[in-house]
């Protein structure tokens, strides 16, 4: 494990930056505050780009990683799979089997006097808050190309293209901070968990065509 983060250190560097940063406002600020303070910090141009940037954060962009990763090595798509199909577990169970209650900013701010900006046309869901999907996908897929590369500029590349699909969610108000927090958390640890254990399954089992792809057959 140490070596994961020892050779992604720009990665995990910010990321735990962005952990302590993130946990002590979350500390001295109620979840409302935040909310108000990134979603009251908008532009037309935030609201046109983050509405399309926030698709970084589906399924089918993780997907599209998967498939891609088929012309590069198959051990690569044994990993993506296990961080995509272990993340999303996860997340989805919390939302809809604990946290099933829990309410999005729609259905909290409904009625109220704040003044939250909506973007035009946007479909803003009510229910099923914590943990957010999207910020659990956009961790745990730029965590995984970060790990790949093992390249530091990437490293900060792939940090900032997660951090601003996880900003999206709460900017558009589909979130809470909160629930980006716990998502990135989510997305990271697993991509960590599902590369250690896939990598040691492939070095006990070592076979010829986990460093081989699709264009060799």
């Amino acid at each position: 494990m140490a070596e994961v983060f020892k050779s992604n250190k720009v990665f995990f560097i910010l990321y735990g930056i962005f952990l302590i940063a993130a946990g002590i406002w979350q500390v001295l600020w109620s979840p409302t505050q935040i909310f108000l303070v990134i979603n009251g910090a908008n532009h037309p141009f935030s609201d046109t780009f983050f509405q399309y940037f926030t698709n970084v954060g589906d399924g089918a962009f993780f997907a599209a990683v998967i498939i891609l990763f088929l012309f590069i090595r198959y051990r690569y798509v044994l990993i993506g799979l296990g961080s995509f199909a272990l993340s999303s577990l996860v997340a989805q169970g919390l939302k809809r089997l604990i946290f099933a209650d829990v309410l999005r900013p729609k259905a909290v701010f409904e009625g109220s006097s704040y003044a939250v900006h909506w973007v035009a046309g946007l479909e803003i869901h009510s229910n099923n808050s914590f943990p957010s999907g999207h910020a659990t996908t956009a961790f745990a897929v730029f965590s995984l190309l970060s790990i790949i590369l093992k390249n530091q500029l990437s490293g900060f590349l792939f940090f900032t293209l997660a951090f601003l699909a996880a900003y999206s969610r709460v900017y558009l108000g589909q979130h809470f901070f909160a629930d980006i927090y716990a998502g990135s958390l989510i997305g990271v640890s697993s991509t960590v968990f599902m590369y250690l254990v896939i990598e040691r399954l492939l070095e006990r089992n070592p076979k010829n065509w986990y460093q081989q792809n699709i264009l060799r057959l």
